[in-house]
């Protein structure tokens, strides 16, 4: 028989086996070249926001793609090697030599990853532009794509897969090098560390495991809280212990709490085991360790998936409320600069306006923190307040009423509220030369008067008419002040268009200049696109790489059950011949695969969950309904893989009698 004959007659044999390598490669290449012909589209990466960085954010996404695809590829090589560990070893047996059996892998290697990545390349350039489209879907562009097909996309495709398949090539020979005849026709069944009983040591092991997993989780709940957090270095000591904890932990977890859990629930059966037991509890035990690194990965995967997913989708929820944050008017001027007003009228465009005047002061607010922070924080806290008249607020508040000695805060926002906490119904400070007094606050709003960049996020405080004319009439107030009004205007949605055009004409391209500062204000409606567009890439970018993630660590887990299953089935012959039905083995089977599939999972739902929970407020103004719906659109998709894996274990069983 001729060397060509074998490796084809080779290949036809495994065409079962080589199907779950040859999907995985199909997959990978159409993955990654989707997104660099994405990423290569003029119309993609030239949108009309010019601080919208669109071709580095993809590059970035590119890289982390380039690590997820390498890492599942070296994976599906792996486990397909070991499905053909016999195979190989009967090769070594009638004396052929491994420098030949290298030869014969290398070639079909070479024709899988050669068909493999024409077919994804094929498929990938039809997806490309559905992908296109749902981009620009995103960011809320009408533009329309036409199909695209990207060279620099192919040549760079190509060059990552001849790089991969060198790294494949290197790891085949590796394993075969080092492989023994006798561990080839034992490599499927035998597992990777012998199981012991469980050593007093490994139950410390393991709550240490639980313990520094809830350390982690009590950490990041406290992460940004002033009293806790000082500096940016302080964030990332923090952050860099946070992340040491959960991933050391969860390793831990698996490795050691799991084992014992398990072998508690067997001894408490004293010898009493059921085919439940038999089925599901025994083979986790005797497995769990060698498939804790895997499913501690597979766990931290699923945690960082949905943090990234989650983070993106809370800023995408929230634009409208974020741009609202940042001004509730269409168009604000300051210190009635421009002609805005004028052509306004001239252009016969209804407009709603009102005024207000601001003044800057010094204003101790300390007394309403809740908890009172470390003196290098306070040393960070700066006095400087904008103040508004009483009368002016009602025309945001018409219900507000406040005497001389008291105030209100507006704007207080989510994120301030989560950093800094403060309490109505506590005294502030007036600190000026000649004017010191002291303010009981009645009310702490979420809705702001002043615009955010004018109060650098800090609550604005409402205080009583003859307050305010006395601030207004104080020197040093007027020296702090730089703006000493602003009008904001609202419009029609239909004109908005055309608002924006004599905005920008009748203000200098929205400049607005002071002695002190120069300001740059967007209309809301542009500040809105550019944050759709900003969040959209960051939730498309984020959305494709959590795809990534979520085929991967669903396939690996795909992958090793079906490896299992292939092994067990001696097991479930011997099982169905003393009587055993397919319904009575399949309950133990179910309860394996909520085990294996849905551990990681819920372990990484919380991990995202108190991950996102202690940064959100960063990103957008609602956490729940984004964080929910991402939540369980990756547990419906994650879901898939747990079916089709039973489906797998239920054909086995029936194939075994």
């Amino acid at each position: 028989m001729s060397f060509n004959t074998l490796v084809f007659r080779s290949m036809r044999k495994n065409i079962r086996h080589y199907y779950l390598y040859f999907f995985a490669l199909i997959f990978s290449a159409t993955l990654y070249f989707s997104f660099t012909t994405i990423s290569s589209n003029d119309d993609v990466t030239h949108m009309r926001n010019a601080d919208l960085k669109a071709g580095a954010a993809f590059q970035v996404g590119s890289i982390i793609l380039i690590i997820i695809v390498a890492v599942f590829v070296f994976y599906a090589n792996h486990l397909f090697m070991k499905r053909r560990s016999r195979e190989i070893g009967l090769y070594q047996l009638i004396g052929m030599p491994k420098s030949k059996i290298n030869s014969m892998i290398c070639i079909e290697n070479f024709i899988l990853f050669t068909s493999a990545v024409s077919l994804g390349v094929l498929i990938g350039y039809f997806f490309s532009r559905f992908f296109t489209m749902a981009f620009l879907k995103v960011i809320g562009s009408d533009d329309f794509v036409e199909m695209y097909f990207s060279t620099d996309a192919l040549v760079q495709t190509l060059v990552v897969f001849a790089i991969i398949f060198g790294f494949i090539l290197l790891q085949t020979m590796w394993l075969i090098a080092r492989s023994k005849l006798l561990d080839l026709f034992q490599a499927e069944s035998k597992s990777e560390q012998q199981i012991k009983k469980i050593a007093p040591y490994q139950l410390v092991l393991g709550l240490l495991g639980i313990v520094l997993i809830g350390f982690g989780y009590y950490r990041s709940s406290i992460l940004f809280e002033v009293k806790n957090t000082i500096t940016l270095n302080d964030l990332f000591i923090a952050m860099a212990i946070i992340l040491f904890s959960v991933i050391i932990g969860t390793f831990l977890f698996f490795r050691y709490s799991v084992s014992f859990l398990f072998n508690v629930i067997r001894s408490s059966k004293k010898g009493h085991l059921n085919i439940t037991d038999v089925v599901a509890v025994t083979p986790i035990i005797h497995r769990i360790r060698s498939s804790s690194l895997s499913l501690s990965l597979i766990t931290i995967l699923t945690a960082l998936a949905l943090g990234i997913l989650s983070l993106g989708s809370i800023a995408y929820y929230g634009v409208h409320a974020t741009a609202n944050q940042n001004s509730s008017y269409d168009f604000v001027t300051f210190n009635n600069q421009g002609s805005f007003e004028q052509q306004l009228k001239k252009e016969q465009i209804d407009f709603k306006k009102q005024t207000f005047q601001i003044v800057s002061a010094d204003i101790d607010t300390q007394n309403l923190l809740k908890e009172k922070p470390t003196d290098d924080a306070l040393e960070n806290i700066s006095n400087k307040t904008q103040v508004v008249a009483f009368s002016d607020a009602k025309k945001v508040f018409p219900s507000i009423n406040i005497t001389d000695d008291e105030a209100y805060l507006t704007g207080y926002s989510q994120m301030m509220a989560s950093i800094i906490p403060l309490e109505s119904g506590r005294t502030i400070q007036v600190l000026l030369p000649g004017l010191t007094k002291n303010l009981e606050v009645k009310t702490i709003e979420k809705q702001a008067i002043v615009p955010s960049y004018l109060t650098s996020g800090v609550p604005a405080v409402v205080v009583s008419d003859a307050l305010f004319k006395q601030l207004q009439e104080n020197k040093k107030v007027q020296k702090m002040t730089a703006w000493h009004s602003f009008t904001g205007y609202t419009v029609p949605e239909q004109d908005i268009k055309q608002a924006t055009e004599l905005y920008f004409k009748t203000t200098n391209d929205g400049t607005f200049k002071s002695k002190k500062q120069e300001l740059h204000p967007k209309p809301k409606a542009i500040l809105i696109k550019a944050l759709q567009e900003q969040m959209g890439l960051v939730i498309f970018i984020a959305g494709f790489i959590g795809l990534a993630f979520l085929f991967t660590s669903g396939s690996i887990l795909y992958f090793k059950q079906m490896s299992e299953a292939d092994e067990e089935r001696t097991s479930f012959t011997t099982m169905r011949k003393i009587g055993f039905s397919e319904q009575e083995i399949m309950r133990g089977i179910y309860m394996k695969q909520l085990f294996n599939f849905g551990i990681p999972l819920v372990i990484g739902l919380l991990h995202s969950y108190f991950a996102v929970k202690s940064g959100w407020m960063f990103f957008g103004t609602e956490l729940y309904t984004p964080l929910f719906m991402t939540m369980g659109i990756y547990i419906l998709l994650y879901s898939i893989f747990a079916l089709l894996t039973t489906q797998y274990y239920k054909n086995v069983v029936r194939q075994a009698l």
